[in-house]
């Protein structure tokens, strides 16, 4: 894929102030938004999204959108607006997932250094801006690839309540999760709850915070410097020792294994 044809139009880093945002409109190029800090809400097309920190939100071309923050702090962001030359390129590009968790991946810092050369302009500036931007959606095409196309439009087949679950699950991987608990935020009583959870998800809530513990585990495998231990500990598992037996039994090779052979930088 050529990534390598692009006109960059605008790059900032913003903060909207609480209750501020930006109305529905639409535009001919794409709108790259990475929230740095705060949350808000986003309206891409016909969905809406929550703003999460370490989130990437992509707009394609001739799409209404708007976002709100919805918090009492800023929603600090860091924005690029781009045309992509490649017809096969910006297709692809196109048919990325709107919503992209991005916590553990390279894309931050790739981001910074193309802000501050933008703002600083030294000698060279446009060179490094292009070379990161081009590895930019090169990681970002990566990360739509490997998603789980599945996963939204399950999510828009669940109950609120089992939505909201979820939700709760994704936010609180490193803390303590029971289904008393789950079911008591949702104000279900217990066994009606992992009922409706299992026929919602496939998954009893245990198989779920399970599996998306792995999922995070995997990514800060890949793209932290994080040891064994700190991985475990971010992600909520009870100790290393139980961590690398769970990620053995479901991954098929351990923890270092896995790293060793996916680490990305």
């Amino acid at each position: 894929m050529d990534f390598s044809n692009f006109d960059i139009i605008w790059v900032e880093s913003c903060a909207y102030l609480s209750e501020t945002g930006i109305s529905k409109h639409r535009h001919a190029f794409f709108h790259f938004l990475y929230v740095d800090s705060g949350a808000g809400k986003i309206t891409i097309g016909d969905n809406t999204y929550a703003m999460d920190a370490g989130s990437i939100y992509l707009v394609p071309p001739f799409v209404d959108h708007a976002f709100f923050n919805v918090a009492k702090t800023d929603l600090k962001t860091l924005e690029i607006k781009f045309f992509l030359n490649n017809s096969e390129a910006a297709e692809a590009t196109t048919k990325l997932p709107s919503c992209i968790n991005v916590k553990s991946s390279p894309m931050k810092s790739i981001l910074w250094t193309i802000i501050k050369e933008h703002t600083k302009q030294k000698p060279l500036s446009a060179k490094v801006i292009s070379l990161n931007f081009q590895l930019l959606l090169t990681y970002l095409q990566r990360f739509g690839e490997n998603m789980d196309s599945t996963e939204e439009s399950d999510r828009k087949k669940m109950s609120p309540e089992i939505e909201k679950a979820v939700n709760y699950i994704c936010e609180h991987l490193t803390e303590e999760l029971n289904l008393e608990m789950l079911s008591g935020i949702v104000g279900f009583e217990k066994n009606y709850f992992l009922r409706k959870f299992k026929k919602q998800t496939n998954r009893t809530p245990i198989e779920y915070i399970r599996e998306k513990r792995l999922e995070k585990a995997k990514e800060l495998l890949r793209y932290s410097d994080m040891n064994i231990s700190q991985v475990a500990l971010a992600t909520g598992f009870k100790s290393v020792h139980y961590f690398s037996k769970v990620f053995l039994k479901c991954i098929g090779k351990g923890p270092m294994s896995y790293k060793d052979e996916n680490k990305i930088l």
